[in-house]
């Protein structure tokens, strides 16, 4: 129980605060420093520290060599094929793209929205990766993660149409992109990887931060030339945008580790709980005054996120039970379904 509840709380603290964070570096100086993409880019270089990290800790709890932990993660690689540097660009390139696909927009959508609209929207991301594992991983189709695809639209609906708190359309938009883009990312890591461990993860985002250095940075110096961002390294905000960067690191650490170390639904709950505690932040220190509209949005698409995450499967024991008797004269033993 305290596991669980340490992984939840540490989801949902370093999910609110990484966004918090980037919404004070984003407003910090606007008019010498715009630069959403290159936030971006900067945040996700730290992934390059995941694997050292995974090596560290495996070392400290398994007592193993860091040649034999780290050649073991190289040859399940790429569903199992190896690593190499041309199953690098193959696996990990497209990943990018759709890294970029989720992140750039959500970090874009902070420039026009709260916090709290931001994450409540992105919570929609469950209901897409629902709606894509059908066409893509062949799940089945079950009428209540159908339904709650229907409140998580709806929820974003209502949530837009708060005039009181003049939210713009655009940043609409930025989160429900991000959402759609974080499930296509989901979704096509299991397409793609397969059933990955802690090491393999691991191993990915560090190449994922590898190839975001050396070539991502092409976009984000394009988009300053340009002038479409304003990028003024000595207005830029460190601290903040630090912070924020460490705190997207730790979010990242925390969902591997902790989706190996216990499972996916706990981690689902943790972004669940960084909801309403972005809400409480955004009321306290950003003067956010909730309507209606807004807490009838946030909680329909709560209701879809709690509707997705169940486990329908287990729920179903009729057919599953079985007893199992043994003959006395033969030896055999008899399984039938209750």
């Amino acid at each position: 129980i305290f596991i669980n509840a340490t992984i939840i709380g540490l989801v949902a603290l370093t999910w609110c605060l990484s966004t918090q964070f980037s919404k004070t570096a984003l407003n910090f100086d606007k008019k010498n420093f715009n630069a959403p993409y290159f936030m971006m880019w900067f945040n996700t270089n730290l992934m390059l520290l995941c694997f050292p990290v995974y090596i560290f800790v495996d070392k400290l709890r398994s007592k193993r060599s860091i040649n034999e932990i780290a050649g073991e993660t190289f040859r399940t690689f790429g569903k199992k094929k190896g690593f190499s540097i041309r199953n690098l660009f193959i696996y990990v390139t497209p990943f990018l793209v759709f890294w970029v696909g989720a992140n750039y927009p959500y970090v874009r959508a902070l420039l026009l929205i709260t916090p709290s609209v931001a994450t409540s929207i992105s919570a929609c991301n469950a209901a897409f990766v629902y709606i894509l594992a059908i066409f893509l991983l062949g799940d089945t189709i079950n009428i209540f993660k159908i339904f709650s695809v229907v409140l998580a639209i709806g929820g974003v609906v209502v949530i837009s149409l708060d005039n009181e708190m003049r939210i713009e359309w655009l940043g609409i938009l930025c989160a429900f992109l991000s959402a759609f883009m974080a499930a296509v990312y989901k979704v096509s890591f299991k397409k793609i990887i397969g059933n990955a461990s802690l090491g393999d993860v691991s191993l990915f985002m560090t190449c994922l931060g590898f190839l975001n250095l050396t070539i991502n940075w092409i976009p984000a110096l394009v988009l300053a030339l340009t002038g479409v961002e304003t990028l003024k390294f000595a207005y830029a905000p460190w601290g903040p945008m630090v912070g924020a960067a460490l705190l997207s690191m730790a979010f990242n650490f925390t969902i591997n580790f902790g989706i190996a170390l216990l499972n996916p639904l706990v981690i689902s709950v943790g972004m669940l709980c960084g909801i309403p505690l972005n809400t409480v932040i955004d009321i306290l220190f950003r003067g956010l005054e909730t309507t209606t509209l807004f807490i009838v949005g946030t909680c329909l698409i709560i209701l879809s996120f709690l509707l997705i995450i169940i486990p329908y499967d287990k729920l179903k024991l009729n057919g599953n039970i079985t007893r199992c008797t043994k003959n006395d004269k033969t030896g055999a033993t008899v399984c039938e379904k209750l």
